[in-house]
């Protein structure tokens, strides 16, 4: 089965406001926050929106996700590229760790709405092991990868067409990572269904 390495700068699964020839249905494993921590993002959000004014509205706490690594776009969901994660996932072995988001910044998309992200981009082994084992595993089965080593964890909040510079926040949103998750979302409608989740054991 042959190799398909994806953008590495196209790894968040909703960066693109079209999907061309109706590949609607697309595939990811990421990490979902915390009620707490999600409460604080959308807090953080609402901020930055009076203060920037930014028009466009807050994303569903329901969809809110770091991305580990996408699976592509498809027309239907392949049960086949499914099937292969799960299998894939449950190799994964990692313990739970802390990962802390305390930066914000518009991710900018040629000709498209910016997404507003709170990200973090201090090195963060136990998240880049967890996110290189499942790169891996998708490489050697022969599925679809995000290629390259770099990972800086992020959260989209928001988009809109204003840019928000970089900015350090004072108050971080952090919550510990208990599970990762593989979501099938479905484009357009803000709607993210969990395929299966697994707990971190060590």
């Amino acid at each position: 089965m042959p190799h398909f390495p994806l953008d590495p700068n196209n790894a968040d699964p909703h960066k693109k406001s079209h999907l061309v020839g109706g590949f609607h249905h697309r595939i990811f494993f990421a990490l979902r926050p915390t009620i707490e921590a999600a409460s604080e993002a959308l807090d953080i959000a609402q901020v930055y929106r009076n203060r920037h004014s930014l028009t466009g509205p807050s994303r569903p706490n329901a969809v809110l996700h770091v991305t580990l690594n996408g699976i592509g776009a498809y027309r239907r969901l392949p049960d086949d590229i499914v099937f292969g994660a799960e299998q894939i996932a449950a190799t994964v072995r990692a313990q739970p760790f802390e990962i802390v988001l305390d930066e914000v910044m518009s991710f900018k998309h040629p000709g498209q709405p910016q997404a507003f992200v709170i990200c973090g981009r201090r090195e963060n082994e136990t998240l880049l092991d967890l996110r290189n084992q499942i790169q891996e595993g998708l490489y050697e089965a022969g599925l679809p990868y995000n290629a390259g080593g770099h990972l800086t964890p992020h959260m989209t909040l928001l988009y809109d067409r204003k840019t928000v510079l970089p900015e350090k926040l004072g108050q971080p949103v952090r919550w510990t990572v208990q599970e990762f998750l593989l979501i099938h979302s479905i484009y357009g409608k803000s709607e993210h269904r969990v395929v299966n989740r697994w707990p971190l054991l060590g």
